[in-house]
């Protein structure tokens, strides 16, 4: 933001946008562009390139609607999942989806989920897109399903419905601001589009800043806190939620300038103001601030709701994250060994969150997650008979870890109910390299039999079948009958 001509660019930051779900809601983009194609950096659509368009008022505050959640007090070095996934995924879901984050922890989504993902099992920081591109190519967790973790647990959460509701909810794409505070001010004003409330953005700065908390001059937004200058160590991600033109700010000159972004910390709410300070405008615009000291790009985010329709639920007992990773796939061969493709590009669980048990450092070795199948459908009217999970067992970290495949099926959501498929070759030992694992789709062999037929008196009839089912599932057809001995004779037919 130091050059004094205006863009904005909207980018496939997360990943190229055909490599995502291929069940976005979603048509074009506001900015220009469009769902399911790669995109290259390009300028936004001429109608929203100025903030002309619209009169916009003299002070916004979108951390004041029902979509913005409580202030955060973030776990060690999270601070850019807090404020890339805590704020401002929060927020645009609820925002999508017109709900109140302080109402429920089902509307909130837990930034230690993200964080567990990319911080290598160690407390360390990172960037906002990490966080971003797991909610664009898994989705993200709510707060209620995640549950807490502390500081040095790093927890991955354990259940097949947590993650197939966080499937739901994705990052659809990502919008960076570069060198206009006009078109910042659009964007938190109506999102560029005309909406009745506008989004939020995210930035960097190093965060030994100095704050007056004493603030009394002019605004329209009523906080005391102000920031009077930069940083010079320490690197922090924070939360633009609104701005105030009347906010003024002297420098050491003694120059009046006016104007000030309002930022949301992550820090407690009782640090600054109720976790809230402002940022004059100025900052942004000085020639001599690096991109170090304040990130020259701001970031902001577009999500979407997903729904998958092949699932797979996965459980695994291992003690070292970073050694596997997972592909799914199908073949429409029912005699199949492996699948046609692999994609194991979820974002998730791939060689990720430490050289720590699966469950994280508190939680245990064993946890069962979703995986979505949903990308590797066939397209043209085939279908597949069967699907596939590698389990890819590499060498990561200080120690290699061992354990197993413990469970696996796959539960279709394509039809009026939901129907589950079992791999039944399990647990079984991971060997390194490819472990493949398969679920066949095609219905089991039906076993017919007469009707139950019982005495008075509880004896089995002799002479007629009686349809079981194994503990397995499998069916069963059992018949009694004497021989001229006396003896009972039984046989049986278990379906294959």
């Amino acid at each position: 933001m130091k050059r004094t001509y205006l863009r904005f660019l909207l980018i496939a930051a997360l990943v190229s946008l055909g490599a995502g779900p291929s069940h976005a809601q979603g048509g074009n983009s506001v900015f220009g562009g469009s769902i399911g194609k790669t995109m290259q950096l390009k300028t936004f659509a001429p109608s929203v390139r100025m903030a002309s368009d619209v009169s916009l008022p003299p002070s916004v505050d979108n951390s004041k609607l029902k979509y913005f959640p409580p202030i955060i007090d973030q776990n060690g070095g999270s601070c850019a999942q807090a404020a890339g996934i805590g704020y401002m995924f929060t927020y645009e879901v609820n925002r999508l989806l017109d709900r109140d984050a302080s109402a429920s922890k089902a509307n909130r989504f837990s930034y230690q989920f993200s964080w567990n993902f990319v911080n290598d099992g160690i407390d360390q920081g990172g960037f906002v897109d990490d966080g971003l591109t797991v909610a664009r190519l898994y989705g993200m967790m709510t707060e209620e399903d995640y549950g807490t973790s502390g500081l040095y647990e790093f927890k991955w959460a354990s259940g097949y419905d947590k993650y197939f509701n966080a499937m739901h909810y994705r990052a659809q794409e990502m919008y960076v601001f570069a060198d206009s505070i006009p078109l910042m001010k659009r964007y938190i004003y109506d999102a560029g589009d005309g909406s009745k409330n506008g989004g939020i953005l995210t930035f960097s700065a190093k965060s030994t800043w100095k704050i007056d908390n004493d603030y009394d001059g002019p605004s329209l937004t009523g906080y005391k806190s102000l920031l009077t200058a930069l940083g010079t160590s320490g690197s922090h991600a924070v939360t633009i939620a609104g701005y105030d033109d009347t906010v003024e700010y002297t420098d050491g000159n003694g120059v009046v300038h006016m104007g000030a972004f309002i930022v949301v910390n992550s820090w407690g709410r009782y640090s600054h103001d109720e976790g809230r300070f402002y940022l004059p405008y100025d900052f942004f615009r000085d020639p001599n601030v690096d991109n170090l000291t304040l990130g020259s790009t701001v970031t902001a985010v577009k999500v979407c709701m997903y729904e998958p329709k092949v699932v797979m639920k996965v459980k695994v007992d291992y003690t070292s994250r970073d050694d596997l990773y997972f592909g799914v796939g199908g073949n429409a061969d029912a005699s199949a060994k492996s699948a046609k493709q692999f994609y194991y590009d979820s974002g998730a669980f791939h060689q990720q969150g430490g050289d720590i048990p699966m469950g994280g450092n508190h939680e245990g070795s064993t946890i069962e997650f979703a995986l979505d199948a949903t990308r590797c459908l066939p397209s043209g009217g085939e279908e597949y008979k069967k699907m596939f999970l590698n389990v890819v067992r590499s060498f990561k970290g200080k120690s290699k870890g061992e354990g197993s495949l413990v469970a696996l099926s796959i539960i279709d959501y394509r039809g009026v109910k939901p129907v589950e498929y079992e791999c039944e070759a399990l647990p079984a030992a991971l060997k390194d390299g490819d472990n493949v694992f398969a679920v066949s789709l095609v219905p089991r062999n039906k076993i017919s039999s007469s009707p139950y037929k019982y005495k008075d008196d509880g004896w089995v009839v002799f002479s007629k079948a009686y349809l079981l089912r194994t503990a397995r599932g499998k069916a069963a057809k059992i018949k009694f009958g004497k021989s001229a001995d006396g003896k009972v004779n039984i046989t049986y037919q278990v379906e294959k």
